[in-house]
Parts: structure tokens; sequence; C-alpha cells
């Protein structure tokens, strides 16, 4: 019996091993890169992500994810520096659907665009960096934001953090994803990475919480906070104007439309502060595209959401196919961009040595 439940255990970890990698995220190192003076995922991996879209990306040069183009670049096309969060990274979908590379095809590639977006970064995160790159040898035309939730902007002045966590990259390098993702599972709550309370007696369970799920339409801000938010979002922009003269572009993608609780949630409830970011971009030189009119339009003409996948719920979570597809033809179609030089050298800043 032991010998049979020994076998058992062996076959079953190998069947595990064996197909993991079609069902499993990966857990890839982070290095430090000098010229962004940031913490990104190993160039030349390949990410896998499985729990929301199904798709692995390629971590290019400089830690840029999916079909970034290849350095040095090319002097005869437009350079743009995209910044985001997971909303921009994309790694729910192809390499050859994230914003990057469908921006490179619509525009006939005359535009290259370098993704610089990171899971989990906001406005602190990207000014160091865009600071950095200006001291380097790469050849910038302009600034490109995806904005899709205030929260990252909306934020106090802090430092951006720089230390990458020697044991967690060993872990990602000398263990295999499915037992690092199974550990997890077991020892925290998996979304929050709380430690979980394991319970091994009989008996009713206590819920700790009583929240229930609140519609973005439901939720009203109160009039200090809507302030607070304001000032906050005007510190950041002025920070950003500080710290570079090239064109910078917002593209505004929030999340709308919505499904919330079975229906369809067309307003944006965070309306009034996206007029109040437009005259503070105006002030400022920045150019704003409100991208919620071709979102909506997807949806009421030909029914694609832009947002949600198979395995997960549409009208919910990050941008799909769809969504990037529109992000990227409004950015390909952009004015502002046919007026800059294909050969322009001007932004080229020799790197400190």
């Amino acid at each position: 019996m032991i010998l049979r439940w020994t076998i058992g255990c062996i076959a079953g970890l190998l069947i595990i091993a064996v197909t993991s990698p079609c069902f499993v995220r990966s857990y890839t190192p982070r290095v430090v890169q000098p010229q962004r003076n940031a913490l990104t995922l190993q160039p030349g991996a390949e990410y896998r992500w499985r729990s929301e879209g199904y798709a692995n990306t390629q971590i290019g040069p400089l830690g840029m994810p999916g079909a970034s183009p290849p350095l040095p670049l090319n002097p005869s096309t437009v350079h743009l520096a995209l910044w985001g969060d997971s909303q921009a990274e994309g790694v729910c979908v192809a390499d050859d659907q994230k914003i990057a590379a469908q921006t490179h095809h619509l525009s006939a590639e005359r535009i290259d665009v370098l993704p610089f977006a990171r899971s989990g970064d906001d406005c602190n995160d990207w000014l160091p960096q865009i600071t950095s790159l200006q001291r380097s040898s790469i050849k910038l035309d302009a600034h490109v934001f995806l904005l899709v939730e205030w929260s990252d902007w909306c934020q106090p002045v802090r430092q951006p953090s720089s230390i990458t966590d020697q044991q967690f990259d060993w872990v990602a390098e000398q263990l295999p994803a499915f037992l690092i993702q199974a550990t997890r599972n077991v020892l925290t709550t998996g979304t929050d990475n709380q430690f979980r309370r394991l319970r091994f007696r009989p008996g009713p369970i206590t819920s700790n919480s009583s929240a229930t799920a609140v519609a973005p339409a439901a939720v009203t801000e109160q009039p200090d906070q809507w302030t607070s938010r304001v000032a906050m979002l005007a510190v950041q922009l002025a920070r950003l104007k500080h710290q570079t003269r090239l064109p910078c572009i917002f593209l505004y993608a929030p999340l709308s439309p919505a499904i919330i609780n079975g229906d369809i949630l067309w307003d944006d409830p965070d309306d009034d502060l996206f007029q109040a970011m437009q005259s503070i971009a105006a002030e400022l030189g920045f150019d704003v595209v409100d991208l919620r009119h071709q979102m909506q339009q997807s949806v009421r003409t030909g029914k694609q959401w832009p947002r949600g996948f198979h395995n997960g719920q549409f009208g919910v979570g990050h941008y799909n196919a769809v969504g990037y597809r529109i992000i990227s033809a409004a950015l390909a179609a952009h004015p502002r961009l046919d007026a800059l030089p294909l050969t322009s050298t001007a932004n080229t800043v020799t790197a400190e040595r």
C-alpha cells in the first residue's frame, strides 16, 4: 500500500509538472535596468499569464513586454514611450495584440511604441524613469500615458521602490511555477497576499466581512475628497511638465462601459474629475484623447466588449484585443504625431558615463 501511494504521488506530481505551463502563470525574476533605473522582468524571458486571458509575453530589451522595437531604434520612425499599469502592460493578450504591435501596424510601421508599462505602477514610478531615460542614449519623440484608473495619478508624491527581493528572485528562478503557485494558494488568500487562516476543526464558519459589491455609479464622492484628488492630480501633472519637454499624450480609457451586478453601466462616474484634468492638461500643453465614445460604440454596434475574456466576465477586468485595437487606432491617428519629424535627433541625449 505504501508503495502504491508513493508511486501514485510521484506519477501525479509528474503529470502536474508537465501540464502546468498550460494552466499556471510563470514567475520571473526581476532585474534592475540602469537606463530606466527601475526593476523589470528579466529580458529574454517568456512570461505566461493564465488567470484572466491566456497568453505568453516575450520580455524584450529594457524589460519591455511584448513585440517591442529592437535596440538601437530605427531613426526613421517616431518613437513613443508608453506608460501605464497592468492595463497598458497587456499580458492578458498575445504580443501581436498589444498596444505596441497594433499601433505599429495601424500606422503603416511609421510609429514604434516602447511599452514601459508595469503592473502595479503609478505616476510616482513613471516620472523617475522618464528622467532616467532622458539621460540615456534612447531617442524618444513623445510620452503616452494610458489613463484607466485615477488612482494612478491622484497620488501623493513618494519615492518609487527600487529594491528587489532577492529571496523571491531566487525562488522564482529555482523552483517550478506550479509549486510556487500551490504554496501561495495554501498560505495566502491569493488576491492580496495576506496570510490565510487555516481551519481544521468542524463547526460553523464566522464571516469577518459583511461588505457587498457596490456599483461604481452608486458611490458618492464627498466634495473634500474630490478636491483632494484634483489637488494631487495637479501636483503630479506639474511634476511631469517639469521633468520633460517632450509632447505628452493622455489616452483616457476608464472602466466604462461596465457590467455590474448584471446591468450595463454606460456613464463614467469620474466625469467631473476628467473635466478638471482636461483643464489642467490644457494649461500645461498636454494632449488628452477621450476614448469613452469609441468604447461605447464598440459595445452598442458590434457587441464587442473592449474588456473581459473567455475565462472571465465580459465588461469586467483588463482590456482585451478589441480594447487595445481601439486604443491603438486612436494613438496611430493622433494629429500631434503627424507633426513629429521622422528622422529627428533633437531629442537624443548622450548617456551619462
